[in-house]
């Protein structure tokens, strides 16, 4: 990427922010494996992604095209825009540019729902919704070039044994169909458990940044169960992760065959994963708090931009009177649920805890040993298919009124 276009990324990532959403840079969408076996093809990229959270709980993203040169031809790149934003899902779009634009561009804004800005325009933008953060914020540091090339980069020279996990976080996430995430995003980072350090600032970055998939993701999951499943999250959740009824319907089938068939002795075993019932709690408790999960993206994407950044820094010093401790609580959460499903290094929490709510290591290793403990032992006494969609509430109840987390 040249220097130029990366300025121009960073700027949008600034008025984005200024205006409340949680961004991501360079999101590269590309299409699955070859028939003939050869590798996918990319379809194009995301130059900004920003993510925010509607009242009524509903993921709203803005994309934007950023270009520093005057070769491109910006009237006829709209189009591109708008078939970019259609093949996304994108609710909104911009189209960014160095150097002024034509007329015509102008006037195709309205008609195509593009919102055009020349980098004047941008900056007159910026001052109409102030500045990002306050200055002098160590929060800066994601409005950087230098700092925020170094983090683009600080996933492309890990162990090459992460390459699938790297691959699945760049590419296969962002076309995947919706429901499949839970799971996948789950499967990817249970295989790299031996490949990843909990003392690595890039592994930890890293950690961060799939804890913040993973919330864009049960952001989706509990749009579906508010739509339709308030009175049932249990059945809300289970028809959402297996593409609808039918499919659920068609997994216990498979499930029961599969039961039929085992030997004496076998483990029993139901069409649920394991850490189905922790997946419920941390769905539900997230449910119940709709006005701090644009905050919670925001503080694991500003986590991930420090441990990249090497830099320790609390989340409660970074954002000052903007610190908000229950989303800190519920990213927590979510990485909890992360380390427990996975099986990846408990440190992985201790790490991330130390960010994100500014506990001790001592502290933390300690509580959470306990907590893992007995996290495992309620496991075994409750099977997944046994658990009630009740008692993950009273669950998830608990646990948000003592700050708790997942685990």
């Amino acid at each position: 990427m040249s220097e130029l276009d990366l300025g121009l990324k960073v700027g949008v990532r600034s008025l984005l922010w200024s205006m409340g959403f949680s961004t991501r840079l360079d999101v590269v969408l590309r299409g699955h494996e070859r028939a003939d076996g050869g590798p996918a093809e990319t379809f194009t990229d995301l130059d900004v992604l920003g993510v925010s959270v509607t009242p009524g709980y509903r993921l709203s993203t803005t994309i934007a095209d950023c270009k520093s040169g005057k070769s491109d031809k910006p009237t006829a790149r709209m189009f591109w825009v708008r078939g970019v934003a259609d093949l996304f899902g994108a609710d909104d779009a911009m189209l960014v540019r160095e150097h002024e634009v034509l007329d015509s561009t102008r006037q195709l804004s309205d008609k195509l729902r593009i919102t055009v800005l020349p980098s004047a325009d941008l900056a007159h933008m910026q001052t109409l919704h102030g500045p990002p953060v306050p200055e002098g914020s160590p929060l800066a540091i994601l409005f950087d070039k230098a700092a925020a090339e170094a983090h683009l980069k600080a996933y492309t020279n890990l162990d090459k044994r992460l390459k699938p996990l790297i691959d699945y976080r760049d590419f296969d996430y962002w076309i995947y169909d919706d429901h499949r995430n839970p799971f996948q995003l789950v499967a990817h980072l249970s295989d790299a458990v031996k490949f990843l350090k909990p003392k690595d600032p890039d592994h930890l970055s890293l950690f961060f940044d799939l804890a913040w998939l993973y919330l864009v993701t049960l952001i989706k999951v509990t749009e579906h169960v508010r739509g339709a499943f308030l009175s049932d999250p249990d059945r809300g959740l289970q028809e959402y992760l297996y593409g609808g009824a039918t499919g659920l319907k068609e997994k216990k089938q498979v499930a029961q065959l599969l039961q039929s068939l085992r030997p004496d002795g076998a483990k029993e075993r139901d069409h649920l994963p394991e850490y189905y019932p922790t997946l419920r709690e941390l769905v539900t408790r997230l449910m119940r708090r709709p006005d701090h999960m644009q905050n919670a993206l925001r503080q694991a994407e500003a986590a991930s931009a420090f441990a990249a950044a090497r830099q320790r820094m609390t989340l409660s010093n970074a954002f000052g009177d903007e610190f908000d401790e229950i989303a800190a609580k519920l990213v927590a959460d979510v990485c909890g649920f992360l380390v427990t499903a996975t099986g990846i290094d408990p440190e992985f929490r201790v790490q991330a805890r130390a960010y994100l709510l500014g506990e001790s290591v001592a502290e933390v290793s300690v509580a959470g040993a306990a907590k893992a403990s007995a996290g495992a032992m309620a496991a075994k006494k409750t099977p997944a298919k046994r658990s009630t969609a009740s008692q993950a509430t009273n669950a998830a109840e608990a646990d948000t009124a003592d700050g708790s987390d997942a685990t």
